[in-house]
């Protein structure tokens, strides 16, 4: 939603001085060099007329101090010819003296400082924007701040009221903060979605497209760091506050959701399984998989990120008519990270001050009023800090971080009022599951995503032994198995113990009726055992290849019962029938009178039929 307002345009400063008042323009003479100040309106006008002029105006704007020729220098080389109060306090931290008395206001016309020469009702008339421009110097660059390391500790004063002796009393409270580095994380974690889905253990609404309960669930317990509030509601708050509520999914939703949208995966059923495509990348380098769904999230209207916010309330009613398209929204959110520092930290609050400093102006709702956040009601005026803020952190968290593009640091969500800048009647709300996002590091991933680098290497694991293939066909883990490995082994092989399967013939055949492949496991088997496979274990593999490969479906068909051969020769021959037909195998020796056969694939059954009538033949019984 707009933070301002935009006054309109005024093309010249005589046409500014006309507006103004007999009062209002000896408050404005009085700031200017001493001199006798006349009483009528039209000599008051032509009075400051004439000291606005020239060296004059220059005098006058070298007077200003260090925040108000900031705020002159900001409006003269922009594009706007108004004053944005919120983009100037965000970039200088303060606003600058507006009036001479208690009152500091742009649009107040009492007391007025030399600001009041300049701005009317906050807008600078174009005439002298234009004398200004010719010896105002460029405002210095918005700049966003930014850390090399953090602390794991978040540090921060808490007031409390306490009813006994009617005082504030000030407490210094820890908080830990959570650390993750998701960039090599997110390409393992999309290999381990895609075999869970390929063991047919996701589910999804065939209504919402989203994921179930219990699919959350399952994808949270296979994730290598689970979910990023997997560990919670085991942990104490600092502060003594309650954590025992489900904060609820993120990485697992967002994992579901980046699969359809990437169409590495479809509906069949309530269960989702795998494409071609997605039964490629299974064996594709993550990091080309992981920025081809990122370019997808960006385009797909499949998911509001605002729904994700629970809090916020009337999303699918009539206010759904007033929200914005969601691709604006990301576009502004992702040229915004692209002024981010690589690999440094930066804080949030810093990050959505920078965002309305420089400018990348974004709504989420036209009419915020039909909007309503659950026990506060409508949001008659909503706030950016808290509406758009929110869509951006479920973005940043949920997606962005969840594809590996920017690390995360964060609290619990109910210490998000401790980040976020103060936001008046919302400041001390948990409004969503992403609010206790801290900080975030745009890392070497993200910036080639981002188009800020034109190469990605993603960092070589170090190789090591992860399983010992044995000749007696079992295969053991030697050192710790990924979630993305063990589902491997469980879609191949037996399970024997914690730490040991083996090859057997059923539960082979039955994945390989389900698509996968015996070249898939042996590929897999030695790259993960750095070595040969025994002899025995290669023979059984060779032995399952044949027997996969002996078989091939080639689809329906109809088998036709010819009288003799010299009729199925006939008719397997004639040029009008040849190419929809052919004879089914026969002994070498035909005794004459005996039967034979033609095979009609389903596909040419149609045509075959028309042809044949044409031989003058017709079949009983086929309609």
């Amino acid at each position: 939603m707009p933070y301002y307002n935009q006054p309109e345009k005024i093309s010249t400063l005589l046409e500014a001085l006309n507006h103004q008042t007999v009062d209002q323009l000896k408050a404005l003479a009085q700031l200017l060099p001493a001199g006798k100040i006349p009483t009528r309106k039209a000599e008051l006008v032509s009075y400051v007329m004439e000291r606005m002029q020239g060296k004059s105006l220059k005098l006058l704007w070298q007077e200003c101090d260090r925040l108000q020729q900031a705020t002159i220098a900001e409006v003269v080389h922009s594009s706007n010819d108004y004053y944005q109060p919120q983009r100037f306090v965000s970039k200088y931290g303060a606003e600058a003296t507006w009036t001479n008395g208690n009152r500091s206001s742009y649009y107040s016309h009492s007391n007025p400082s030399l600001l009041g020469l300049f701005f009317y009702s906050g807008t600078l008339p174009q005439d002298l924007k234009a004398q200004l421009k010719t010896f105002v110097p460029l405002p210095e660059p918005t700049r966003i701040e930014s850390l090399e390391t953090l602390s794991p500790i978040l540090t921060r004063t808490l007031v409390e009221y306490n009813y006994r002796d009617r005082k504030q009393h000030s407490t210094q409270v820890e908080f830990p903060l959570s650390i993750r580095e998701t960039e090599a994380v997110a390409g393992r974690d999309l290999q381990t979605v895609l075999r869970l889905v390929d063991l047919g253990k996701v589910s999804i609404s065939d209504k919402t497209f989203f994921p179930t309960g219990a699919t959350l669930t399952t994808v949270a317990e296979v994730l290598e760091e689970g979910d990023y509030y997997s560990d919670c509601a085991a942990k104490r708050s600092p502060a003594g506050w309650d954590y025992s509520y489900d904060i609820g999914a993120i990485k697992p939703f967002a994992w579901v959701l980046l699969l359809q949208t990437g169409k590495l995966v479809e509906l069949s059923g309530k269960r989702l399984v795998l494409t071609k495509t997605g039964q490629k990348t299974l064996n594709n380098p993550p990091e080309k998989t992981l920025q081809t769904l990122w370019k997808q999230w960006l385009k797909t209207t499949s998911l509001d990120e605002l729904r994700r916010i629970d809090s916020i309330k009337g999303q699918t009613g009539k206010a759904k008519r007033s929200l914005t398209a969601v691709a604006g929204r990301r576009s502004v959110i992702v040229n915004a990270l692209k002024d981010c520092p690589i690999t440094q930290w930066v804080a949030l609050s810093d990050f959505l001050r920078y965002m309305i400093a420089a400018g990348y102006d974004f709504e989420v709702s036209r009419n915020s009023e039909t909007l309503s956040i659950e026990g506060y009601g409508s949001l008659y005026e909503g706030s950016w800090l808290f509406l758009e803020a929110r869509y951006l952190l479920c973005f940043l968290f949920e997606y962005v971080a969840t594809l590996g593009l920017i690390d995360v640091a964060y609290l619990h969500p109910d210490e998000g009022f401790l980040i976020l800048p103060s936001n008046d009647y919302y400041s001390d709300a948990t409004l969503s599951r992403y609010d206790g996002l801290a900080y975030f590091r745009l890392n070497a991933f993200g910036a080639y995503c981002l188009g800020l680098s034109d190469r990605y290497q993603p960092a070589v694991p170090m190789q090591k032994q992860v399983l010992r293939i044995l000749p007696n066909l079992e295969v053991v883990a030697v050192s710790e198995l990924s979630r993305a490995d063990r589902l491997m082994l469980n879609s191949f092989l037996a399970s024997v113990s914690d730490v040991v399967w083996k090859l057997d013939q059923a539960k082979l055949l039955d994945a390989i009726a389900q698509g996968r492949t015996v070249a898939e496991l042996q590929d897999w088997l030695i790259a993960n055992s750095g070595e040969a496979l025994p002899q025995p274990v290669a023979q059984f593999l060779a032995d399952l290849q044949t027997r996969t490969t002996s078989l091939q479906d080639l689809g329906s068909a109809r088998l036709i019962r010819c009288a003799d051969a010299a009729l199925a020769a006939q008719i397997a021959s004639d040029s009008r029938t040849k190419a929809f037909c052919f004879i089914a195998d026969q002994p070498k020796v035909v005794v004459a009178g005996q039967a034979c056969y033609l095979v009609v694939p389903a596909e040419t059954e149609t045509k075959f039929r028309n042809r044949l009538k044409k031989l003058g033949y017709s079949l009983p019984g086929l309609s």
